[in-house]
């Protein structure tokens, strides 16, 4: 493991995940504290970070299928440097025009950044060892959970302590890890093969090869867990607030939601690929529907206790979900990624929109509660999935859990 970190492309992509998710993440508390001192509905807010979500995922199988052509040079560091600056801008404009839509354009702009990422991310993670693939990958994830907990914390001190030019400070700390990315990754060029790929009978990209009802099978579930896990991160900064949280609580709250996720990720990984992916989806899933409808119920350290167990659990099958949809996806493996990343973004996206909205006419609380019985379904659909226990070469050609 330590030989990976003295691998400077490999560095480079995990620090810029963690960073890259640190603003990501604080994109929930910013929108929150400012839909109150420029009183922003619920609708409003939905709008704003589900349009932010909507777009990190609409263009990231574009993103892995120019990368998987012309390399990872230009859209390493400029896409982390892409989303800091129009996240900051977006903050600089909310203030000195008090307009919702003035700040929402380059928010959701500051989105194509972590859509240009994350197929290049995952893509050089699992390449730069092939003998520590699983290795990498897993790790590559991990950084970036752990930036998407850091970022609520770090961003609600912020916030009560220095306000929102803070931030403008926060994102000096990217400058080495930019300058790291930029010199490691600026001979990533694309690779090509000796001779061209023939579409023969049973090539992943023969229409007959794909397992269409399985691919039918996966979006549902799919779609239903990211309505609990990012609908549900999306929306907790929200619920605190009405309750009467300051930044910097509901800041640490939604970032223990991230760390719970995180821990469990990888060690679900490990279960999957020792009892099954689609097991240890069922069982994540199941278990993390019960906590999630007592959540809104609970103001004070029993919430804590809560979002650690929807976290742990709903957020344990994300890496997971990915594998098995490459195992169904043809394409490269940036492309895949992409389809695969980009797919669960948007229909958390979709779940953000609608949370708000319907949060306008019956609470927070209650929307978020709509993901029990859709994180239970999707748990019940993950059997009806091909049986997708790892084998030894499939661990060592694809992303691992």
């Amino acid at each position: 493991m330590s030989s990976l970190f003295r691998k400077p492309i490999f560095l480079a992509v995990v620090l810029g995940h963690f960073t890259l998710d640190v603003f990501n993440s604080s994109g929930p508390i910013l929108v929150t504290s400012l839909s109150k001192s420029l009183v922003w509905s619920t609708a409003q807010m939905g709008f704003a970070l589900g349009a932010y979500q909507f777009f990190a995922a609409l263009t990231q199988p574009l993103f892995g299928w120019i990368d998987d052509k012309i390399g990872s040079r230009w859209l390493g560091a400029g896409s982390v440097a892409w989303t800091i600056s129009f996240m900051l801008l977006s903050l600089f404009l909310a203030q000195q025009t008090n307009s919702f839509y003035w700040f929402l354009i380059p928010f959701v702009l500051a989105s194509v950044g972590s859509s240009a990422f994350h197929p290049l991310g995952t893509k050089h993670a699992a390449e730069t060892s092939t003998e520590q693939a699983a290795t990498g990958t897993a790790l590559f994830f991990l950084f970036g959970q752990t930036g998407l907990a850091s970022g609520p914390v770090i961003t609600g001190i912020i916030l009560d302590t220095i306000g929102i030019p803070g931030m403008f400070g926060l994102a000096v700390f990217a400058v080495p890890v930019l300058t790291l990315m930029a010199v490691a990754l600026r001979y990533t060029g694309p690779k090509f093969t000796s001779a061209p790929m023939t579409l023969s009978s049973n090539s992943p990209f023969n229409k007959e090869a794909i397992s269409w009802g399985a691919m039918s099978i996966l979006a549902v579930v799919m779609g239903f867990r990211s309505w609990a896990a990012i609908g549900t991160v999306s929306f907790l900064p929200k619920l605190f607030q009405e309750m009467g949280w300051n930044a910097a609580s509901y800041g640490l709250i939604t970032s223990t939601f991230w760390m719970a996720s995180a821990i469990t990720g990888v060690m679900a990984g490990n279960l999957a690929d020792r009892f099954g992916r689609r097991q240890t989806v069922f069982t994540t899933l199941f278990l993390g529907s019960i906590p999630l409808y007592f959540l809104p119920m609970n103001n004070g350290w029993s919430a804590f206790g809560l979002v650690v167990l929807i976290g742990a659990l709903i957020g344990a099958s994300h890496s997971i979900l990915v594998v098995i949809a490459q195992s169904v996806l043809p394409g490269g493996k940036a492309f895949t990624s992409g389809v695969a990343l980009g797919y669960i973004f948007g229909t958390g996206a979709i779940a953000i929109w609608i949370i708000g909205i319907g949060a306008n006419f019956v609470g927070v609380g209650p929307m978020i509660q709509v993901g029990t019985p859709l994180s239970i379904v999707a748990a019940v659909l993950a059997y009806f999935l091909p049986s997708t226990k790892a084998s030894t070469q499939s661990q060592a050609e694809g992303v691992p859990a």
